[in-house]
């Protein structure tokens, strides 16, 4: 269905210094008119934030119904028709520019800023803008309301963030070097790369605290749970045990309920709504479950104290050195892991289903 709103928009493309054409890129600039006035900068000298998509939208898809569902939904359908059609220009930009034996504009990142609001950029694969992105802009507009991301200023937020990036590289490497393993490996290589990403990023030995929050959103008693301690009594592995009981959710219930989650999140839903869906199908006359997105973050901190910043810790506040060609992307990237860069210089890593900061 075609979108039933449109802000005002502006295209802002910022081209690497090899790109960059001078006078010859209003011709790009008259083609990328079909979707919004565009203009097209050099980076700046020294800056590898290069290469990038800017939709710049007007401060009225800001204030207008903001709070209103069904004004963020049409908001989401009209930016997806916007990210398929500059995609499907980059591609015809590209193939063109192959015909004629002219390099093909290497674009990495599109970012989406709302009015003064922090930008909200997400990661290109082969210069195409993914088809969930425009689920993700709005799960990440929904945390900003809800102050999940923290009060301080906000420059960026990057989705995924540059060290899922690169884990899920290495992931991918490590893969390809154990192809020999047959098809047992195959059968479980994209869910388990996910999941030992997943187990980097939160910086954990165990899967526990994941199965916490999917049980929760599955509408698992504590009861049920208690098993679980006696299949696992050192928490090395939450997903494993001999000693289950026979009402313990069984691994592909646990599998279900995460993959709805995440699910809802590509769609641009709050995955909480889909966990008391099911949760209100089970058992109409109780309340439903508590949601596996929290609008605070994990352990009771909250995405501002525990940020990692200073002198002797690396950030990722503006993508420098960040998966800068696509030959440092997995073609099958996974989005769940955010990076949310403050103005002070510190930043957070940030579990988008979960809806919580990753503590390390």
């Amino acid at each position: 269905m075609p979108a039933s709103i449109h802000p005002e928009l502006k295209l802002n493309i910022v081209l690497d210094e090899e790109s960059f054409q001078g006078d010859a890129d209003a011709e790009i600039e008259r083609r990328f008119t079909a979707v919004a006035p565009t203009e097209v900068v050099r980076a700046e000298k020294g800056s590898q934030r290069a290469n990038v998509i800017e939709f710049d939208v007007g401060m009225n898809a800001v204030d207008e119904d903001a709070e209103d569902p069904l004004w963020e939904g049409a908001l989401t359908t009209w930016l997806d028709e916007e990210f398929a059609e500059t995609s499907a220009l980059v591609a015809r930009e590209n193939d063109a520019r192959r015909n004629n034996g002219d390099p093909v504009l290497p674009f990495s990142w599109a970012e989406v800023r709302f009015g003064t609001g922090p930008a909200i950029a997400v990661r290109m694969v082969e210069s195409s803008i993914p088809e969930a992105a425009a689920g993700y802009v709005g799960r990440a507009r929904t945390l900003l309301r809800a102050g999940a991301l923290g009060a301080d200023p906000i420059e960026v937020i990057r989705i995924p963030a540059c060290a899922s990036i690169a884990a899920q590289r290495q992931g991918a490497g490590a893969a390809q070097g154990d192809a020999g393993a047959g098809a047992a490996a195959d059968g479980a290589g994209t869910t388990a790369a996910v999941r030992a990403i997943g187990k980097e990023e939160r910086g954990s030995s165990s899967a526990s605290d994941i199965i916490a929050a999917v049980t929760e959103a599955a509408g698992i008693d504590d009861e049920a749970q208690s098993g679980w301690t006696a299949a696992d009594p050192d928490g090395e592995n939450a997903w494993e045990g001999s000693a289950r009981e026979t009402e313990e959710p069984t691994r592909a219930e646990l599998d279900d309920a995460l993959a709805e989650a995440e699910a809802a999140l590509r769609r641009g839903d709050d995955p909480a709504d889909a966990s008391a869906e099911d949760a209100a199908v089970d058992a109409e006359e109780s309340a439903p479950p508590a949601s596996v997105v929290t609008d605070e973050p994990a352990h009771g901190g909250d995405a501002v104290s525990n940020r990692q910043g200073g002198d002797d810790t690396e950030v990722d506040t503006s993508g420098e050195g960040c998966a800068l060609s696509d030959e440092d992307v997995p073609r099958s990237l996974d989005y769940r892991i955010w990076n949310v860069a403050y103005a002070d210089g510190t930043s957070v890593r940030f579990d988008s289903v979960l809806g919580e900061a990753i503590l390390d």
